[in-house]
């Protein structure tokens, strides 16, 4: 398996190639959009708990979740780099496959995520869930609040828009799932 900083890292690169793209009038579809957006959450979501995943110590929903993460990017990667190939030739990709191969091994600076950061006032428990999530700015903080409400999980918002949500695990995968059907559309990609 490939470590949640190594799969951050490739789908920074696939959304580079996804604006570059853009701006050379590749037509990209909506739900590649929103495959990609939705890629980034569960990647957050899953890096959150990468130490406990690889301790065995998650559950089996984790360990499953991980596994389509891995699927979702080599999917997307595939996509995209074809795209990229049809619309600028075989040099083209091969450029792009090589940053993203480097990405993922940790041999690019500029695709390294950032640091984790911490995830304040929220219990170690094992059977506590969380994530946190940069909010775009389009997103009303009302409609997380309902969608909280519904998944009876806790939410935080710290002055950089960063929601943090915490709660039993199964309602915060709910929670987590809601708020990317919601703003990022359903995955589409099989």
């Amino acid at each position: 398996m490939v470590s949640m900083d190594g799969l951050l890292a490739g789908w920074m690169v696939l959304n580079d190639l996804l604006g570059a793209l853009k701006e050379k009038d590749v037509f990209i579809p909506d739900l590649t959009f929103g495959d990609l957006r939705n890629s980034k959450m569960s990647l957050e979501y899953l890096r959150s708990f990468e130490s406990e995943i690889r301790s065995g110590g998650q559950g089996e929903d984790d360990n499953r979740l991980q596994m389509e993460m891995e699927l979702q990017i080599q999917r997307l990667r595939d996509t995209l780099m074809v795209w990229a190939e049809e619309k600028e030739g075989v040099e083209y990709r091969n450029s792009w496959e090589k940053r993203f191969d480097e990405a993922v091994k940790g041999k690019r600076k500029e695709y390294a995520p950032e640091p984790e950061v911490h995830i304040s006032d929220i219990p170690r428990d094992k059977q506590v869930g969380f994530f946190r999530i940069k909010l775009p700015e389009d997103i009303p903080v009302e409609i997380v609040s309902e969608i909280a409400e519904d998944c009876m999980v806790n939410i935080s918002l710290d002055g950089e828009r960063h929601l943090q949500v915490s709660g039993k695990r199964e309602c915060v995968r709910d929670a987590m799932n809601r708020l990317g059907q919601l703003f990022y559309g359903d995955s589409k990609m099989e």
